[in-house]
């Protein structure tokens, strides 16, 4: 029996991403997200070493102190070639705040049988994700939440509220301890089409009087080094360079940020090009049309849009229906003028087929790099330069800026705040009193 709440932090002190926060109140044990950071193992490991993960589950991982070897959590096959002894499970559930990797990729290795909750929209944005690429999570029992729902795990009351983000399905956890309300934010902005999402967020903590808000702090920098446009610049923007470009244009953008895909879909429709996506892309919005939480437009039958067909030696079960549909890269070369083509870095040399016209534009609507001599970056260049693409950069962060993230803050005024997700969580103690900065996998009592 534990006398007192506490919170135990075993991923997403000190960077970006990785968020794994444990949560004890007395016999109820969650865990707030399970994820991995962006860096995780840069240390050992590159794109051409891997852990040996498929021949032997968690051996890597804890011989490297990569993650922790906890006792109840993971399953009995990851545990197959490691001295931690299976049990059975000892953690009541495991809590998603929203579908990006960094915060659920670490759920592959979490034993089927505690339970997996997350938005009802989540669920059918990963089950398209699982089926068309090579991401999994795992075999769970998921259990679905929408806002307003309370789910009760012994004294723990845990309240889901959505936020605004960069994909859909977002929320923050209010959640009711015996010793108070804990808020975590999950990863939400205010800029984005639906900024009232968050605020329902922040004026619901507001009232509950949180003891500790956790809090996301990714952009949270001595200097802010992305331009801080919102969904509705980047439409207007982009507008513009369409408008202006006389041949192909060529986008890029996170294949689940599914307001991305509607505001080039509307930029399409402004300037009377077709719509190209991938079938990857089709498959998501397909799988989203029966969301009644969610508007997106119909990849089959809307003749605004249309299914790019790679060449390709086999072909998936789930593209049948969809490249009944598909285009070609002949199609586009002749008819460029009317086009928005999708393509993902890793399609790029798709361009050798399409052979974009002079007066081409490329418009990256991703963040921009970190570094300036970013390898990925340096290379989209000359992609550009090859083939007469003209580049732009038009982007809506997902997150909220250092200034958005401090009002924010201030409005809650929770007793304590923890910064997470975030590089520089000093810079939070700067400009709070009671901000907390735990040390990783160190146990905070309230």
């Amino acid at each position: 029996m534990v006398s007192k709440t506490a919170l135990t932090f075993y991923g997403g002190i000190g960077c970006i991403g990785g968020n794994k926060i444990l949560l004890r109140d007395r016999d109820a044990k969650i865990f707030l997200d399970f994820g991995e950071p962006f860096n995780f193992g840069e240390k050992y490991f590159s794109r051409w070493l891997w852990p040996r993960e498929s021949r032997f589950g968690l051996k890597d991982y804890f011989v490297l102190n990569l993650i922790e070897p906890l006792m109840g959590l993971y399953s009995e096959k990851m545990l197959e070639h490691v001295d931690l002894p299976y049990t059975e499970p000892e953690y009541q559930g495991i809590f998603i705040s929203h579908i990006h990797s960094d915060h659920n990729r670490h759920l592959r290795f979490v034993d089927e049988k505690i339970p997996v909750y997350f938005g009802q929209t989540t669920l059918r944005m990963l089950e398209s994700w699982q089926l068309t690429s090579r991401f999994s999570v795992g075999e769970h029992e998921f259990r679905t939440f929408r806002t307003g729902d309370r789910i009760k795990i012994d004294d723990l009351e845990i309240e889901p509220i959505h936020v605004d983000h960069s994909t859909p399905a977002a929320y923050g956890f209010l959640i009711h301890s015996s010793e108070g309300a804990i808020a975590y934010t999950g990863d939400l902005r205010r800029h984005g089409p639906m900024s009232h999402l968050t605020e329902d967020f922040i004026n619901a903590v507001k009232e509950a009087r949180p003891s500790v808000l956790i809090c996301e702090g990714t952009r949270v920098a001595p200097k802010e080094r992305r331009q801080n446009l919102t969904e509705k610049q980047v439409y207007q923007t982009c507008v513009d360079i369409v408008s202006r470009t006389k041949n192909l244009v060529v986008t890029t953008f996170y294949g689940r940020d599914v307001d991305r895909m509607k505001t080039f879909y509307k930029i399409a429709k402004k300037t009377n090009r077709r719509f190209i996506v991938s079938s990857r892309i089709a498959h998501l919005l397909n799988a989203l049309l029966p969301d009644p939480g969610i508007e997106v437009p119909d990849p089959i039958r809307d003749e605004s849009i249309g299914i790019y067909c790679r060449v390709l030696k086999r072909r998936y079960v789930w593209e049948k229906e969809l490249l009944e549909h598909a285009i070609d890269a002949q199609y586009i070369r002749e008819n460029q003028k009317n086009i928005i083509l999708v393509l993902d870095f890793s399609q790029f040399a798709e361009l050798i087929d399409i052979m974009p016209a002079e007066g081409s534009s490329f418009i990256h609507s991703m963040s921009e790099p970190f570094e300036e001599d970013d390898i990925e970056d340096e290379i989209k260049h000359n992609w550009c330069e090859r083939f007469n693409l003209e580049f732009h950069q038009a982007h809506a962060s997902g997150h909220c800026s250092k200034d958005e993230i401090f009002k924010l803050i201030k409005e809650i005024n929770p007793k304590k705040v923890i910064p997470i997700h975030t590089e520089h969580p000093r810079l939070f103690k700067v400009k709070f009193d009671n901000a907390l900065i735990p040390a990783s996998r160190q146990q905070i009592l309230l």
